[in-house]
C-alpha cells in the first residue's frame, strides 16, 4: 500500500494506492501549526492501515511551492512549513520513505497515470485557478528544475512592454481567476468571477468581454509552450478549467494563429480527476519511490 497527500492552503487530500487502485480517503482542513499537520497525517496514516489491514510502504507529498531534498524552501499559502524537513520528520515518525513533489507537477502525473492524459508521455498541465501553475512531462518524466519549481506557466510573459511583477507573472496577473476577480470588482456595481462567467455564458457582452480576453491569453500562452516543447497533449486543470466553455472559443482561436505549423493539432483537454489529480500524483509518486522526474 502507499499513502498520498495533496498539501493546499486550506484542505489536505489523502488517498491510497492498494495494487494499481486508488482509494479516496479524507478531505481535512489544512492545519493551523506544523506539529499539527504532523499529528494529523500520522492519524490518518494509521487509520488507512487498520482500515485497509496492511502495511504502507511509501508516503508521497505534493506541496505548492519549492523545497530541497532536506528542506522545505517557500510554500506561499503555508509560511510554517518553510525551512522544515517534512519528509525527514514524517520519516522519524512514521519509520517509512517519504517523497516530495510540486503540487502541480503530481497532477500531470496523476493525470497521466489515471485521467485525461493516459497512454502519453509527452504532455503539459496547466493549472488555472487563483493563480496559474504547470507542469511537463518529456519521455514519461516530470521536469523537475533546480528548486522543484519548473513548469511555473503563470510566468509566461506575452507582452514585454508591461512591466514586470517580482510576485506573479505576467499570464497569472492577466488570465488567472484573480484577475477575472479584478475586472469584476472593477465593474458598477462589482461582480463576482461566478457572475461574470454566468454572464459569459449567457452571451452578456461584458461576460463575453471579460473571458474572451482571458482565453485568448491562456490560447497564446499554450501556443507559445506547445511550441517550444512540441508536446502530445495539453490538460487544463484547476477551478477555472471547470468553466472552459466560456472561454474555449477565444483560447482555441488564440492557439491556433499562434501555434508553430502542426502544433496546432495538439489536443486541449481538460483534467478527469478534477482536484483529486494531485492526491493520484502522490500516490504514484510513493509507489515509483521518487522516480519521477528528469532535472
Amino acid at each position: 500500500m502507499f499513502f498520498g497527500i495533496d498539501i493546499g492552503g486550506t484542505k489536505l487530500q489523502f488517498a491510497l494506492g492498494v495494487n494499481e487502485e486508488v482509494f479516496v480517503l479524507d478531505k481535512v482542513p489544512t492545519p493551523g501549526s506544523y506539529c499539527d499537520l504532523l499529528k494529523v497525517v500520522e492519524e490518518t496514516y494509521f487509520a488507512a492501515e487498520r482500515k485497509f489491514g496492511g502495511k504502507i510502504e511509501g508516503i508521497g507529498i505534493g506541496l505548492p511551492g519549492t523545497f530541497t531534498k532536506e528542506k522545505v524552501v517557500w510554500v506561499p499559502n503555508i509560511p510554517y512549513i518553510e525551512g522544515q524537513d517534512l519528509a525527514g520528520d514524517l520519516r522519524d515518525r512514521l519509520e517509512v520513505d517519504v517523497f516530495i513533489g510540486n503540487d502541480a507537477q503530481l497532477a500531470l502525473v496523476g493525470e497521466v497515470w489515471k485521467g485525461s492524459g493516459c497512454g502519453y508521455g509527452n504532455a503539459v498541465l496547466m493549472s488555472i485557478g487563483t493563480g496559474i501553475g504547470g507542469a511537463i512531462m518529456i519521455g514519461g518524466k516530470v521536469v523537475k528544475g533546480r528548486r522543484g519549481a519548473a513548469g511555473a506557466l503563470g510566468w509566461l510573459n506575452l507582452d514585454a512592454s508591461v512591466p514586470g511583477d517580482k510576485n506573479h507573472g505576467y499570464l497569472e496577473n492577466h488570465a488567472s481567476g484573480s484577475a477575472i476577480a479584478r475586472a469584476g470588482e472593477a465593474q458598477n456595481p462589482p461582480m463576482t468571477p461566478y457572475e461574470i462567467v454566468e454572464k459569459a455564458k449567457k452571451g452578456d457582452a461584458l461576460g463575453v468581454k471579460i473571458m474572451t480576453q482571458a482565453g485568448h491569453l491562456i490560447g497564446a500562452g499554450l501556443a507559445s509552450i506547445a511550441s517550444v516543447l512540441d508536446t502530445e497533449i495539453i490538460i487544463l486543470s484547476g477551478g477555472l478549467s471547470e468553466e472552459m466553455d466560456s472561454f474555449r472559443e477565444s483560447m482555441d482561436a488564440s492557439f491556433l494563429e499562434y501555434a508553430a505549423p502542426g502544433v496546432d493539432q495538439v489536443p486541449i483537454v481538460k483534467s478527469s480527476l478534477g482536484n483529486l489529480s494531485g492526491a493520484y500524483g502522490a500516490v504514484r509518486l510513493a509507489m515509483v519511490r521518487g522516480d519521477l522526474w528528469i532535472g
